[in-house]
């Protein structure tokens, strides 16, 4: 996959989150558009170019003016459920989350004020300041988590520490000055690494760190318990082998964590094996590697067990680790995961250049060569259409917003691909009956659109 292209981010500040430091009810940051109590102030919504399925001038716009000009698109602070969308604003001297119906617009809710964890130096790699935001789905509730990097003070006994902030709101709450249903602070106590994610684990929420030593922290949504695993898994899992030292943990299921070797390979102690899942062809034992997780499934990629450098990449369950579907792809392993996502109603998941049809067990390789460009995918469709942008821009700008690539759509059923018109904006997500747009502001700030299918 290519170096320089976004990577996953999940898109919740917790332990620092201090209420009393604006009003819940405002924010900085104003919406336009449909009906319904805040959905604005009655003016019609910015006319934009997207796909022939959505009507550019229908739906709603969301103005956030406090996002930094260099935010990269993975760090955007916008998540949906598929039937809401949140974002978080201005509050006060804070931040806080709130959420829109996606169909009419109306605020459904806006949580209490928080704020970030304080940074002495903004601009040290690992700080992550600006909240970031993640949608999870766990016991068939969907969750927002805002989240921060930043330190915890020290005092004249101990010295100032790491840490990651979690607060966790269920995407069904209502009313205004919402507070969160949990909220985690999680030290680091390894060198600053530079590079914290805050994602979905498949049951919950995956914090991890890029640093010389992978670690991960499972973080329960409904529960808000904290469980940490670190360095040599042997000592925190019964069943894991002495050689688990150097292994890390992906994903996470109710019987227990997956686990990836340094080179490849999954496990989930005490229950599936690679070995069990794997397509046909492919090395089972020592070849997989999860390259991303969404709304209890995953995306894992495969060497072919003949020594003819092919790879496959598949679908899977993550709880029971059932192939859904498999395709061979020249895509490669060798960066970081791009961002995957999934249909509203979960038939079709996508990571980077391949996506499947988890109903029909089929799979799609996008994947460019000497006549047709790569193509990433950004947003899947009920009816199976997908949407995505291609890689011209990867080797100029590799922070490039997905609003200014050229994008295509595709349907996933029959393979069939179609180039939109010039400028036509992708979608960053789909909703039942609509689709989520992103736009940067005059170099600064986001707006945010909703607009609905014709």
């Amino acid at each position: 996959m290519h170096s320089k292209r976004m990577t996953v981010a999940a898109t919740a500040l917790a332990g620092a989150l201090l209420a009393g430091c604006g009003s819940g009810n405002g924010g900085s940051g104003s919406g336009t558009g449909q009906q319904g109590s805040g959905g604005g102030g009655g003016a019609a919504p910015v006319k934009l170019s997207v796909p022939s399925a959505y009507d550019g001038g229908k739906g709603w716009d969301q103005q956030i003016d406090w996002v930094p000009k260099d935010t990269l698109a993975e760090a955007d602070p916008v998540a949906t459920d598929g039937e809401s969308v949140a974002y978080i604003i201005r509050s006060g001297s804070g931040y806080a989350v709130q959420a829109r119906d996606g169909a009419t617009g109306k605020v459904r809710w806006t949580s209490a004020p928080f704020r970030t964890p304080p940074v002495d130096d903004s601009n040290a790699q690992w700080a992550m300041p600006t909240p970031r935001l993640t949608a999870v789905r766990q016991g068939g509730r969907a969750y927002f988590a805002a989240w921060a990097v930043g330190q915890k003070p020290g005092d004249a006994l101990t010295e100032s520490q790491e840490v990651t902030q979690v607060g966790i709101y269920p995407a069904d709450a209502s009313g205004s000055s919402v507070k969160p249903l949990h909220q985690v602070s999680v030290p680091d106590d390894r060198p600053r690494s530079d590079f914290v994610q805050v994602r979905d684990s498949g049951t919950g929420l995956l914090i991890t760190w890029q640093s010389s030593v992978q670690k991960s922290v499972a973080v329960d949504a409904v529960t808000g318990a904290v469980k940490r695993y670190d360095g040599d898994l042997s000592k925190v899992l019964p069943h894991c082998p002495q050689n688990c030292v150097g292994d890390t943990v992906v994903g996470v299921t109710t019987k227990g964590p997956v686990v990836s070797g340094p080179s490849g390979g999954l496990t989930v102690p005490g229950g599936w094996t690679g070995e069990d899942i794997a397509p046909k062809g492919v090395d089972g034992a020592g070849s997989g590697t999860v390259f991303g997780v969404r709304n209890g499934m995953f995306v894992a990629y495969w060497r072919q067990a003949a020594d003819n450098g092919g790879s496959v990449w598949s679908a899977h369950d993550m709880e029971s680790g059932r192939l859904l579907a498999s395709t061979k792809c020249a895509e490669s392993d060798d960066a970081n995961p791009g961002p995957t996502v999934t249909s509203p109603n979960g038939a079709y998941i996508a990571s980077n250049s391949v996506v499947f049809d988890v109903k029909k067990g089929k799979g799609l390789c996008l994947a460019g060569d000497s006549a047709q460009r790569t193509l990433e995918i950004t947003a899947l469709a009920d009816d199976g259409t997908a949407y995505a942008v291609n890689d011209v821009y990867d080797d100029i700008d590799a922070s490039r917003e997905i609003s200014t690539k050229p994008a295509a759509a595709l349907n996933v059923r029959t393979g069939s691909r179609t180039a939109l018109p010039k400028g036509t904006m992708a979608p960053v997500a789909t909703l039942k009956n609509g689709a989520v747009f992103i736009q940067r502001e005059n170099g600064s700030g986001l707006r945010v659109s909703v607009r609905q299918k014709h």
